[in-house]
């Protein structure tokens, strides 16, 4: 059994509502032990008669929970909360308004010394149902908030009406076609939010299969699909040959160094010569994470699926560097 501390990422834009959901998340679960990272304190919110001690930037609350301040570098914090004999069960992070989460996410996903205590759950965006379509327009920061989101809280649905709410989960849906739409007000939801496990193998494989519908494949051994939201596009590709592992690793470490800025998300189970155990793929920024998931079943055929979300891609370069990538028929 998995005893690393789940993370839970909050983020969206400003006004969407993000400290309200946080709330509404520490009185709907008053059995679980959280911790609380907050980029400024001051904005948190929370009633400060729940404040009973503070130390080194690090808040008790009354009803148990914990808040600190993340003034130093996430890692440093991390080692304040796990050195502190403090307890709690989960790790809630909230986002200022204008932050990227996935420079946040990447610590969770790459640092094999944060990875050892610390397992990210999902990362979840509130979007304001009625300005949403309107900062996707305007702001680049909102874009990759949305983009890299796991589950999409679509917030104060009650302001809006039916049509335009239908408009907006489409326009959500063509830029994040991997992410759950969950609409909601005051950040309420039936949905258990703190156990969505978007990181675990199963989770990503059945993300992945609902972006590839066998009616929208062209015939042949690579299928791709693609969706478009202005500048941010969606890839998605089949292959039905295995890749060259070694190639595969050399050709993410070059494409994240020199298009890291401009590809907001990777992911992909993926069938790797020599391997009989499926490969989970997952990028955040410049960096990667490859780990073997289950066995491949051997009454059905092997496949890799690999999604792209970021902006101007190429969907012909990319699927040729990916051709070029997968191992030789002779070798399998």
């Amino acid at each position: 059994m998995d005893k690393r501390i789940p993370v839970t990422i909050i983020t969206g834009f400003l006004g969407s509502g993000k400290t309200t959901l946080l709330n509404e998340l520490i009185q709907r679960y008053p059995e679980k032990k959280l911790a609380i990272i907050e980029n400024e304190f001051g904005e948190l919110g929370i009633d400060q008669d729940l404040v009973v001690r503070g130390e080194d930037q690090i808040f008790e609350l009354s009803n148990g929970c914990i808040c600190c301040s993340l003034n130093d570098e996430l890692v440093d914090t991390l080692a304040k909360l796990l050195n502190g004999n403090y307890d709690f069960d989960h790790l809630l992070i909230e986002t200022t308004g204008i932050a990227e989460p996935d420079a946040i996410a990447a610590a969770f996903v790459a640092d094999a010394s944060v990875q050892a205590y610390f397992q990210l759950d999902a990362v979840i965006c509130l979007a304001d149902a009625q300005y949403t379509l309107d900062s996707l327009a305007e702001r680049e920061e909102a874009k990759r908030q949305l983009a890299f989101a796991d589950l999409i809280l679509l917030n104060k649905k009650s302001s809006v009406s039916e049509e335009q709410l239908e408009q907006t989960k489409a326009g959500l849906k063509k830029l994040n076609p991997l992410a759950e739409i969950i609409e909601a007000d005051y950040g309420k939801t039936e949905r258990n939010l703190l156990d969505l496990q978007a990181y675990a193998f199963a989770t990503v494989e059945e993300k992945l299969k609902a972006q590839h519908q066998p009616k929208t494949c062209s015939h042949g051994s690579h299928h791709h699909h693609h969706h478009e939201q202005g500048e941010l596009v969606t890839h998605s590709f089949i292959f039905d040959q295995p890749f060259d592992l070694l190639k595969l690793r050399h050709w993410l470490q070059v494409l994240l160094m020199l298009q890291g800025e401009g590809i907001y998300r990777v992911k992909g189970v993926l069938w790797v010569q020599w391997q009989d155990k499926k490969m989970v793929l997952q990028s955040v920024r410049k960096s990667f994470a490859l780990q073997l998931g289950e066995d491949w079943p051997e009454d059905k055929p092997r496949q890799s699926r690999i999604v792209f979300i970021g902006k101007n891609l190429r969907k012909d370069i990319l699927e040729k560097s990916l051709k070029q990538l997968l191992a030789l028929e002779t070798s399998f």
